[in-house]
This record gives structure tokens, sequence and C-alpha cells, in this order.
């Protein structure tokens, strides 16, 4: 009698994994993970990023749209307004224009007003609109003594008023007391707006803090 060509041998019975090859197959998944990760995060904050820098374009597209129906004057960083207890902040004011849509404001950023350009009477007084900061991301800092402004480390902490943030200059009397300041939020970069509505991501160190006023290279300076 022939023998059954289909009885089980040590050749054709089924085996389950090897723990080395287990092992193998884990670590390899691992590696995967670990290049695709971090790729899926840069790209996540690029797309914040560039969503950061179209809200600064709005804010900047409503800053000088303000200053048109206001006969050339600057939003101010707060007034009263009626039927309101507390005042409305310049992000609200601003907001009533096209520029701001509501969704655009109900976002995350927290974007910061230059202090010292919020102080002139008009849009005339900035000198070099385009090359003068108007808005950039902005919070509190924990080390503001750091000369270099992109080593700022900002306090991971929500403001206390987003709609009247604003950041200091050199050239304010709160500069030495006050930790509010522009950072660096995105790979690096911070949204920045001038006053002529163009918006940008740069290093915080481009918009010229480490200057004096005057500075050719100081653009937070309206001079």
């Amino acid at each position: 009698m022939s023998p059954n060509p289909c009885a089980p041998c040590h050749r054709c019975v089924p085996r389950g994994f090897t723990l080395l090859e287990l092992l193998v197959i884990l670590v390899l998944i691992g590696l995967i993970v670990g290049l695709v990760l971090p790729s899926l995060a840069k790209t996540r904050k690029k797309a914040i990023a560039q969503e950061s820098l179209n809200y600064g374009r709005s804010i900047g597209a409503a800053f000088q749209e303000y200053a048109d129906q206001h006969d050339g004057a600057l939003v101010p960083i707060s007034q009263p307004k009626a039927g309101k207890a507390e005042n409305v902040g310049w992000t609200e004011l601003l907001g009533d224009y096209e520029g701001v849509s509501a969704k655009a404001r109900g976002r995350r950023f927290e974007i910061g007003y230059n202090h010292q350009l919020s102080e002139l009477r008009s849009f005339g007084s900035i000198l070099n609109p385009a090359m003068t900061v108007a808005f950039g991301d902005a919070g509190e800092i924990e080390n503001p003594g750091e000369a270099n402004p992109d080593k700022w480390r900002e306090v991971l902490r929500k403001p206390k008023n987003k709609r009247t943030l604003v950041f200091e200059t050199p050239g304010g009397k709160d500069w030495k007391t006050s930790s509010n300041r522009m950072v660096n939020r995105h790979l690096g970069r911070a949204s920045v707006i001038f006053a002529d509505g163009h918006a940008v991501l740069v290093p915080v160190s481009a918009v010229g803090f480490q200057y004096k006023i005057g500075h050719s290279r100081a653009l937070w300076d309206n001079k």
C-alpha cells in the first residue's frame, strides 16, 4: 500500500512565528513608527503655522480698514462701548470689519499688538508701514532678561485677556518690567504682521528687539 501523500510531516505542518521572528517584526514596526510620527507632527505644525499666518493677514487688513474708517486713527488697545460693562478689546474692534471673520477670531492663536505703536495718534505717524511691525505671536515669557529674542521661553498658560493682548518693545516704558513679549511659536518662527497689512513667518530676532530705538533693524519702531 502506497503511503498517503497528504500525511502530515515536519515540512507541511503550519507553525507560528518564533520568538526571534516576532521580535524582529516588532523592531521593524517601531522603526517605521519612529520615522513616520515625527514627520506627521512636523506637517501638522506647518499647517498650524500657515493658519496663523492667514489669520495674521486678516488682522493686518482689518487694521488698515479701521484706520481708513476712523480718519487715520489707529485701533486702541481697548475702549468703552455702549451696552457693555467691560471695555471692548482691539481684537473685537477689528473684528467688526470683514478682514477678521468670526471663525478666525475663535481660533487658538494669541496675537499681540505692538504696545508702543498703539500709543500713536494716527496711521500717518508710522513713517514706513511696510517695515513696521504692528502685531505678532505674543505671550508671557519666563526669561525676559535674555538678550537673544529667539531664546525667549513662553509660559504655557492662556493670557488673562486675549482681547487686549500686547507685546512690549525696548522703546516702551514697560519694557523692563513686563514679561509680555513676542515669541517663536511655529517651528522657531513667529507670525509677524506689518502695519501695511502683509504678514510673514520669521524668527523673533528678525524684528530687532535686540536693537535700540532708531536702529534701522528695529522693526518694532515706527521711525
